[in-house]
């Protein structure tokens, strides 16, 4: 979508700026949810471990972003219509930051699996299509906001239904398990917090969504 050009030029560069900043941050919370679930499926602690460090990557990246849309805030005045699309950048930065969180969540429980030394469960497979599923619609909405494409958003407004069923199959599957072997319990609840950290990432998928949208709608008003 072609955007209109603002009355102030430097506001201009201020918005590109930040949205800059947005697409390189998500897609470094599409790479740190990818690779967690790489660790996970793997079984890898030493993948684990960068996906827990690249946390801090994405956080110092929120606070630079949050940081750019106070100085053009400040710097600009910008009218109401501006400063609304400021506002909807900062509500996708703190979804991002939430998926990376998710995401740092999914690592330590490789860790935690690991360290323990818990047995390893059939059901694990039943979170691989639920997986595959939010990691494309993640990379789908980040696409979506590089270029204001409030018709893909749109049709992603419905992936977190599938995911949210996909959850829910996967924990009645999971708590027959720990009824009918009590062993499994540890490791059927680690795997349960794994599914609900999928489950959350695709709610937040849904939420950037309705945010393009609205992005989108805007610029088109300007």
């Amino acid at each position: 979508m072609q955007q209109k050009a603002h009355t102030f030029t430097k506001f201009d560069d201020d918005l590109n700026s930040i949205r800059a900043h947005i697409l390189e941050m998500g897609k470094l919370v599409e790479s740190q949810f990818s690779q967690s679930l790489l660790a996970f499926f793997e079984a890898n602690t030493a993948i684990a471990h960068q996906v827990v460090d690249q946390d801090y990557s994405v956080d110092q990246m929120e606070m630079r972003i949050d940081s750019l849309c106070v100085i053009a805030i400040a710097r600009q005045q910008p009218a109401a219509c501006d400063l609304q699309s400021i506002i909807i950048s900062t509500k996708i930065v703190m979804l991002l930051e939430h998926v990376g969180d998710e995401a740092k969540k999914i690592a330590l429980i490789v860790e935690q699996l690991a360290r323990q030394k818990l047995m390893t469960s059939p059901h694990i497979q039943g979170i691989r299509l639920a997986a595959q599923l939010a990691q494309q619609k993640l990379a789908e909405v980040i696409d979506s906001f590089a270029r204001l494409d409030s018709f893909t958003a749109y049709k992603l407004l419905g992936s977190e239904d599938l995911i949210n069923e996909m959850f829910n199959n996967i924990s009645r599957d999971l708590i027959q398990s720990m009824t009918d072997d009590p062993r499994t319990i540890s490791s059927s609840l680690a795997i349960l917090f794994v599914a609900k950290a999928i489950e959350r990432i695709g709610n937040n998928i849904k939420d950037i969504s309705k945010l393009v949208i609205d992005a989108s709608n805007r610029y088109g008003e300007i």
